[in-house]
């Protein structure tokens, strides 16, 4: 009997140990967790600053963090993550089931920003790949659209994200882009209708101020359609004179940024208003209209990407994740979707070098002169 007590007391003695450390770690895992609600409390409370506001929205705080498979992101709005590596689902000469499965084998590699948009023809394919992931939900993903040219007058904005978001299968966006400043004659709704051209394959400009625009958009924010809004190829006067008058301001600024164009200039105002830019063609856009930026064959561009043990995409892609901005680079083979999402912080000095020698070979590949006709010179170059 004495053996059965000596060995029951034991027993006792061990249980207790072992829930003591048990409720020690699960103190500790509540402590961490009250400790991430402690900071994102301070990260909303110093976005809603009053000396960051203007009207009743505020300037959204840049705050730069670590995602799974380490890579950085923002938190737009103070609440929302914004991963700086995204997939960009510009169709091109792919079809639709080759988008479908390149957005499945993005979920799969830990991609969790999709970027697509209405005129590319894309959006179905993507709402589909998501809705069908068996582990990822429709929450971790952070998908962006945009409202094309021919939607720019007030009247069409709530039913071009309306028909946006039928394509995807969602109730609602978590960002919707004005896709370019310029507006264009409404035509209708379907895909042939939203880029008819004159007899010389230009397409005129019509007269809708960016403002009103605008305001059709911030209800789309205040009626749910959307949680956020932001700009595209919006240049530095541009957003001076659209955050003088907005109520809601731009969260996101998506704009060619690669070594050949990298944009400093631009990209640094966007940062110190707040806004996080996202960077299309960080690659330079290879195999769209000719594009090849020469950059990516230069020794130099070479020995740094093997100082870091990357090809000279990868590089390309760090650069710009290093600089403080998303990339979202397309594309439908599932090798290169898997290598773009390896992420290396990228020296300020090799930032550098890398940036002076891209200038040598400063090359804008989406010029709206070149696709839409001379109409469309927003940025002053011809």
């Amino acid at each position: 009997m004495d053996d059965i007590k000596q060995k029951l007391g034991r027993h006792h003695r061990r249980r207790r140990h072992f829930y003591r450390r048990r409720q020690c770690r699960s103190r500790s895992i509540v402590e961490r967790k009250k400790m991430k609600r402690q900071l994102l409390d301070c990260v909303a409370a110093v976005s809603n600053s009053p000396c960051l506001s203007s009207s009743y929205h505020f300037y959204p705080t840049i705050i730069t963090l670590t995602m799974a498979a380490d890579i950085p992101y923002s938190l737009l709005d103070g609440k929302y993550k914004f991963p700086h590596i995204g997939l960009g689902t510009f169709k091109g000469h792919s079809g639709d089931s080759e988008v479908y499965e390149a957005t499945k084998v993005a979920l799969d590699n830990g991609y969790r920003h999709i970027d697509t948009a209405h005129v590319y023809q894309t959006e179905k394919a993507v709402g589909k790949a998501i809705r069908d992931h068996p582990t990822v939900t429709r929450d971790e993903v952070f998908v962006v659209s945009k409202l094309w040219q021919t939607f720019h007058q007030p009247e069409h904005v709530q039913p071009a994200i309306n028909l946006t978001l039928q394509n995807l299968g969602f109730e609602s966006l978590d960002l919707y882009l004005m896709h370019w400043p310029m507006a264009w004659e409404f035509k209708g709704y379907e895909f042939e209708d939203m880029r008819r051209c004159d007899a010389q394959g230009h397409i005129e400009c019509v007269d809708v101020p960016v403002i009103d625009t605008w305001r059709a958009m911030e209800k789309l924010v205040e009626n749910g359609s959307t949680k956020l809004i932001g700009v595209s190829n919006f240049t530095i006067p541009m957003l001076e004179q659209l955050l003088a008058e907005c109520k809601i301001k731009p969260v996101v600024n998506e704009i060619e940024v690669h070594p050949s164009f990298p944009q400093t200039e631009l990209v640094e105002y966007c940062q110190q208003k707040g806004i996080v830019v996202s960077a299309y063609s960080p690659l330079g856009n290879p195999g769209y209209r000719g594009n090849n930026i020469p950059v990516i064959d230069e020794p130099k561009i070479i020995e740094i990407a093997k100082k870091y043990n990357l090809s000279p995409q990868q590089l390309f892609l760090s650069y710009g994740v290093s600089r403080g901005y998303a990339v979202i680079p397309k594309s439908v083979t599932p090798s290169r979707i898997k290598d773009n999402i390896h992420y290396v912080k990228i020296a300020d000095e090799d930032i550098k070098e890398i940036t002076e020698i891209g200038l040598r070979h400063k090359i804008r590949t989406c010029d709206p002169v070149e696709m839409f006709g001379p109409a469309n010179d927003i940025f002053g170059e011809h």
